[in-house]
């Protein structure tokens, strides 16, 4: 073999490498593996059972098996993590106009929110700065019905109910809200919860009500209130740098994946929403409707937190997109 044909020879090997470690996506998500349980877990099934016969194999990493939340964005961004299942907070370092989507009782329903993300400018605008950091969101992801408050002390049916409450808080906007609503909060990683409702250092948490069924607080956390703050949203977010290395083809299958897996998880909520109560009402949760007129209340105080999550004209702004899926 001459030296042309030997370069020729490497150089077909090293593509062929390059095609093999590019045909595996590897998916990070949070929680278990079960499709049955998690809404995460089901969205995974969604994206793989699209990809098959594609070429792609995706490979599944669940309960943080690739690191933390943050451990697996710097992987996102570094091309190592494929497709992450993230907590939205994780981007706001980088694109604080992503807050727009949590805002409490901002939008009416989840599929309000599906609508402004899919049809207006908001999604751009969130993935501008992401993308200079090798960052794209993609979609968004349920894990449950909107959000609402678990306790393990008392009924709450009113706001002054949660004066002289503790809850676990997710970040930093979290704990804002629910120091808006007359109680106090304190940050506390997801692994170290159930620890912190068994020795009192929270008294609760604001999640949906799937959240204590699938991981077992139900059986410390006895007291469950609906208030549908706001969607129990996480993002999916893929590597900019592999997924604009794809061929035409590619993106495309990739792009059916994603919008099959969105589409799993969200038949999942659509089932789970028939079956919570009795679940929780069967692990002896007590489900607490708030008063007529106390919602509106809580409504009242929690938009004094949207002006201190955004400035006004990315506020604006959001409130410009929710307008225009209304009309």
């Amino acid at each position: 073999m001459n030296m042309i044909s030997k370069l020729l020879a490497a150089s077909a090997l090293a593509l062929t490498g390059g095609a093999l470690q590019a045909a595996e996506v590897k998916v990070a998500f949070n929680g278990a593996d079960d499709p049955e349980t998690n809404a995460e877990a089901a969205f995974v099934e969604g994206f793989a059972k699209a990809l098959d016969g594609t070429g792609f194999e995706v490979s599944s990493f669940p309960s943080d098996t690739l690191g933390s939340e943050k451990e697996r964005y710097d992987q996102v961004s570094q091309g190592l993590i494929e497709v992450d299942l993230a907590a939205l907070s994780t981007t706001f370092g980088q694109s604080s106009f992503g807050k727009g989507i949590q805002l409490p009782f901002f939008f009416e329903s989840r599929e309000e929110l599906d609508a402004v993300f899919a049809e207006t400018d908001v999604r751009d605008t969130i993935n501008e700065p992401l993308l200079q950091n090798g960052v794209r969101m993609v979609g968004l992801t349920y894990i449950g019905m909107d959000i609402g408050i678990h306790n393990t002390q008392r009924p709450i049916a009113t706001l002054e109910d949660l004066s002289g409450l503790r809850f676990r808080a997710l970040n930093s906007e979290q704990l804002a809200l629910q120091e808006a609503l007359g109680a106090t909060g304190t940050i506390i990683s997801w692994s170290e919860v159930a620890n912190a409702l068994q020795t009192g250092v929270a008294d609760g948490y604001f999640n949906p009500p799937n959240s204590a069924i699938r991981t077992g607080h139900t059986e410390f956390l006895k007291h469950f209130t609906p208030v549908d703050l706001t969607p129990s949203t996480r993002v999916v977010l893929i590597s900019e740098d592999w997924y604009a290395a794809l061929s035409d083809e590619e993106k495309t299958q990739i792009d059916g994946a994603i919008e099959a897996g969105v589409q799993a998880n969200r038949d999942w909520i659509t089932a789970w929403a028939g079956e919570v109560r009795a679940k929780h009402e069967a692990a002896g949760v007590t489900i607490t409707e708030l008063a007529p007129g106390e919602r509106e209340k809580m409504m009242e105080v929690a938009r004094e937190t949207w002006t201190a999550a955004l400035d006004e004209a990315a506020l604006q702004a959001w409130k410009d997109a929710k307008a225009s899926v209304s009309e």
